[in-house]
């Protein structure tokens, strides 16, 4: 099992609203991959625009097929666009 924990900060005047316009597709399609375990998004109480995404994956290999995906690499872009350095991305494996 993998877990990635993905964090970003969005630009400053970045809405939510503009963020969720991007990520919630992300979430819907990456949750029917093959391999997806778990993809929520969840946006900090303590930080303002900051955000992080928790994903659990089966394997590396499904892990590196959802990264070469259609949606993937169609919207992971378009977020990176509202990201003040882009995403930090940590990984863990069980």
């Amino acid at each position: 099992m993998i877990r990635i924990n993905a964090f970003f900060v969005v630009k400053a005047g970045v809405t939510t609203a503009q963020v969720k316009a991007v990520t919630d597709e992300l979430v819907e399609k990456s949750r029917q991959d093959a391999g997806n375990k778990g993809y929520d998004l969840f946006e900090s109480t303590t930080q303002p625009g900051v955000y992080m995404f928790c994903e659990s994956w089966e394997n590396s290999e499904l892990l590196d097929k959802h990264a070469r995906s259609e949606h993937f690499t169609r919207l992971v872009p378009q977020l990176e666009s509202l990201c003040e350095r882009g995403l930090s991305i940590e990984k863990f494996e069980r």
